[in-house]
């Protein structure tokens, strides 16, 4: 619990709370801030209030700070008690008065601020509204995807189909499924069919990086199957990506349809604000993998959304199609299979993967000394990589990523001792703060230079030998193929880094990946993190773990509190 939380319960009392009520308060802020919308009373109720906080906060793996222990022993009413407090308490809204705008809102068993109570009600009722109208398409889909676009896949012409029909469509699949050569082809099919003007097809993606790889394939694939010659009104198109924020900051707002990619990194306040603003008949279709980490900040909006598809009750159930087959990795890929057995939660079958396949590989990382020899033999990888000018490798093919950004095994400590190894034995100077070479994260949002958190560039000398950082992954951002360069005197906050977080890394791709996801029993190892991590690679998987670790995350999986799922059904 923080300081925040502590402030939070002292306004409710300011406002007449009762300590029950306040009490209740402060844990449901700590709630918010571990990434969950509520607190779910049924489950809270009655219980030692370190416990609540060391079960919501499992994803971040902390509680938040120390706690006194008068405080560690202080417990949360039992339930028929609490729900007396909270009802007659005038901080809290209760049922349909939640019009009110109290600080607290207490509908059926679950306990909101009120803002996200706000958020998760407006996102379920506009969803429920997209879903609602179906119309006959205007085009024989079937016959035109197979036509034109030369596509048999009957998941793709479903989500084809829906597209043209309805104006909410939800794809989810797993790495290499074709989402983004869906993507593609879903803007070909609505501008040849005259449902959307190209000029009026937005794409975004929840971060820079994100939007670069969604324009950058979007863009492959115009190419590639020749679609502005197959489609004419795409002739003078030019797919441009951007992210989220950009786009509800435009002045622009006239969309015919917007494509969302990496949905299952948005977060609930985010996502309401996005269907706030959607225009009456802009056609919604959100992509992403439903079995990855939920957003950073509250709620799992995207696998809330798809789990919806398992009810036939659901009025979203008809908007929603699975993508299963995998294009990237074949059956002899043991990426793929790896991937494939942790989203099952099998994890037998996913340590006989790692241990017998010729492209993933299962090697421990016993204790701290043997993370350090880690940390020093990529040292040197990075200082053969470093002393190499080719202008075209940004970074090294192979990605370390951590469970954990803090504490022995996380990626600030890994961090630290490669760029200290790296200065003791002379590869960089001890004095040059932007050497050529050095690796950058952003770690604040910049309107400025248009760099947002965990953007991530490289030093470079440019044409005139001035040192500048170059991201990669923004080039091309405004539909120019021109290097995204930005001066080091101009950059946010920012920091090396040659490991990153997990969470850093959702949305990448890297060819090599390998995850370390520190103690066994620590609660940020979930099912959802480690098939996350294994989903960034291409073609090589390492995890630095013994087998017990790894089957504890398959078996750990994330769980939200939220009242989104109920609220979508209605």
């Amino acid at each position: 619990m923080a300081d925040i939380d502590r402030y939070f319960a002292r306004l409710l009392a300011e406002l007449g709370a009762a300590p029950a009520t306040c009490l209740a308060g402060a844990v449901t802020s700590a709630m918010h801030r571990s990434g969950h919308a509520c607190l779910p009373l049924a489950r809270s109720a009655g219980r030692p209030i370190i416990e609540v906080l060391e079960w919501s906060s499992a994803e971040s793996g902390h509680v938040g700070g120390d706690l006194p222990d008068h405080i560690r022993q202080t417990r949360l009413p039992v339930l028929a008690d609490l729900e007396v407090a909270l009802s007659e308490s005038p901080v809290v809204a209760c049922g349909q008065a939640h019009e009110s705008k109290r600080p607290l809102v207490l509908d059926g068993d679950n306990l909101y601020i009120y803002r996200m109570f706000a958020a998760e009600s407006q996102f379920a009722r506009r969803m429920r509204e997209l879903a609602r109208d179906a119309a006959t398409p205007c085009v024989d889909v079937a016959r035109w995807m197979r036509e034109v676009l030369l596509e048999e896949s009957e998941a793709t012409i479903a989500a084809a189909k829906i597209a043209v029909s309805r104006q909410l469509c939800v794809v989810t699949g797993g790495p290499g499924t074709g989402k983004t050569t869906l993507a593609a082809s879903l803007i070909a099919l609505l501008a040849d069919s005259g449902l959307a003007e190209p000029r009026r097809i937005a794409l975004a993606a929840p971060t820079g990086k994100a939007a670069a790889r969604l324009q950058e394939s979007v863009r492959t694939q115009f190419l590639a199957r020749a679609l502005a010659d197959k489609v004419p009104a795409l002739r003078d198109f030019v797919p441009v990506a951007t992210t989220l924020h950009r786009l509800l900051n435009r002045t622009d707002t006239l969309i015919d349809a917007l494509l969302v990619d990496e949905c299952s990194m948005v977060d609930l306040p985010l996502m309401a604000r996005l269907l706030n603003g959607l225009k009456e008949g802009t056609r919604l279709i959100l992509l992403g993998d439903a079995g990855q980490l939920s957003s950073v900040e509250p709620g799992s909006v995207f696998s809330d959304l798809c789990a919806t598809s398992d009810s036939g009750t659901s009025p979203l159930a008809p908007c929603i199609v699975r993508l299963t087959k995998s294009h990237r990795f074949g059956p002899a890929s043991g990426v793929g299979r790896l991937a494939s057995a942790i989203g099952r939660g099998d994890a037998a079958s996913a340590i006989t993967v790692l241990k017998d396949s010729p492209d993933t590989y299962l090697a421990d990382l016993a204790d701290e000394s043997a993370f350090d020899r880690f940390a020093r033999q990529t040292a040197e990888e990075w200082a053969v990589h470093i002393e190499d000018s080719r202008a075209g490798d940004a970074f090294p093919a192979r990605r370390v990523l951590c469970a954990h950004r803090r504490g022995p095994f996380g990626a600030n400590r890994f961090n630290r001792l490669v760029e200290r190894r790296l200065r003791d034995t002379g590869r960089i100077p001890a004095s040059d703060e932007f050497y050529p070479g050095r690796p950058i994260i952003v770690t604040h949002n910049d309107r400025v230079t248009g760099l947002s958190n965990g953007d991530t560039g490289v030093v470079i000398l440019d044409s005139r030998n001035r040192r500048r950082v170059w991201f990669p992954d923004l080039a091309g951002q405004d539909g120019d193929d021109a290097r995204f360069l930005v001066s080091p005197s101009r950059l946010p906050e920012h920091e090396s880094f040659f490991a990153l977080t997990v969470h850093r890394a959702q949305g990448s791709e890297y060819d090599e990946v390998v995850f370390i996801p520190g103690d066994a029993d620590s609660r940020v190892n979930t099912r959802e993190l480690l098939y996350t991590a294994v989903t960034r690679a291409r073609n090589k998987v390492t995890v630095r773990a013994d087998e017990d670790t790894v089957a504890a995350a398959i078996r750990r999986t994330t769980a939200r509190a939220t009242g989104l799922p109920d609220r979508l059904q209605e």
